[in-house]
Order: C-alpha cells, then structure tokens, then sequence
C-alpha cells in the first residue's frame, strides 16, 4: 500500500471514499453504519474486539492513541458491563450517530480532505471536503486490484471491500459486474484465501445484519 497505510485507519478509508473528487460526497441514512461498522473492523483487526456470531466482544479497552477509538473502547465497555457480555453489532451500529463526521474531521486534520468553505445562498452552510486525489486513487486501485482477482485479500481489503459492497457503493466508485460479483464473494466470504484472519471472516458474518445500502445522491 501507498505512504498513508499506516496513517488511515479503516473507517478514515470508508470515509474518504464516500468523499467525491468534486468535494460533495454520497448521501444517505447509512453513511454513519457503514463508517462505525468499519470502526468495529479496525478494532477487530488490531484484536480489540472479536465478533461471536452477529455480536461482538471486547478483548482489550487500553488506551489506543487515536481519540475516536478511545472514546469507543469505553462507551463499548460500559455498554458490555463488568461481565463483559457480548453486544449485538446491528445495536452498537445505531449508537454511532456521529462517526461518519467524526472520521471526516480525522480525515481534514490529517490533510487528506480540503475544506472549502461555502455559504448556500449566502447564508447556509454549503461546505466542500476535497480529497487527496493520490491517496484517493491509491486505495481505489487496490480494491479494484482485489475486485479483479490479482490482489489476494488481506484482513484489511476484505473487510474495506465488503463495506462497499454491503453500502451499496460499487457503482459509485466504478466497479464493473464482475467486480461487484467478486466484492459479493468476499462478503459473503467465499474463497478468501489463507491471508484473511479467523476473526476478519467472523466480522464478514457479521457484517450481514448491518443495514444496506447508502443513498447514492450527491451530498
């Protein structure tokens, strides 16, 4: 992957694509599911958490280094309580009302969105977040690398691509049929090879209950 690998984290990544090269970005009730689906990603591929069935539990709430995950970590225990149960996905997604504006920020903060500051009207809020084109166009060419069958999936690609695919964002970010077919596949996690995790598959299950498809109107 490109310089930023270690940089994004994986609802950063879902975040920028939602983020259009014209500095509008795709609209719709589920921008925020897919964004606090990826976070639950993030944190099972760094073994924070682990999915059991269409739930999943915490492993370890230490302190992370990134402010989102933190706060995340700690709603997440308190929710779990001191026994530590665990917590349907399909009901922690609805608690994340936020996290699609919260990885914007991180995304403006880290320089890979420009603001561009604008009134509707001369009055209401009309603002434009333009992506990094490189970084943009670098992630795109690595799902389309997977979604073409000459990158094998990683627990990180697996999981970024299942999101587009269960968000409905192929179209959007020019997936042909028989990519989108194979986004399917590894949603539905069919032949991932030996690079994905026991855990990262788990997710991919679990991923199912999350609600589908974002609006695709511009935003």
């Amino acid at each position: 992957m490109g310089e930023y690998a270690n940089l994004l984290t994986l609802p950063d990544e879902f975040a920028l694509l939602l983020h259009k090269p014209s500095g509008s970005h795709v609209a719709g009730a589920n921008l925020n599911t897919g964004t606090a689906a990826a976070e639950i990603g993030e944190l099972v591929l760094r073994g924070r958490m682990v999915p059991q069935s269409t739930a999943v539990q915490l492993l370890d709430a230490a302190s992370s280094g990134h402010p989102w995950m933190d706060q995340l970590l700690t709603q997440f225990q308190q929710v779990a309580g001191r026994e530590n149960h665990p917590v349907e996905l399909s009901w922690w997604l609805q608690l994340r009302s936020n996290a699609f504006f919260a990885h914007r920020a991180v995304l403006v903060d880290r320089g890979v969105l420009r603001v561009e500051r604008r009134k509707f009207l001369g009055l209401l809020p009309d603002d434009r977040y333009h992506p990094d084109r490189s970084i943009r166009t670098a992630l795109l060419a690595e799902l389309h690398g997977m979604a073409r069958g000459e990158l094998p999936p990683d627990g990180r690609l697996a999981l970024l691509g299942a999101l587009v695919h269960r968000s409905g964002l192929e179209h959007a970010l020019d997936f042909d049929r028989e990519q989108r077919t194979r986004l399917k596949a590894i949603a539905d996690r069919e032949d991932l090879g030996d690079a994905v995790p026991a855990p990262v598959a788990a997710m991919l299950r679990a991923m199912a209950t999350m609600p589908t498809a974002i609006a695709m109107a511009g935003g």
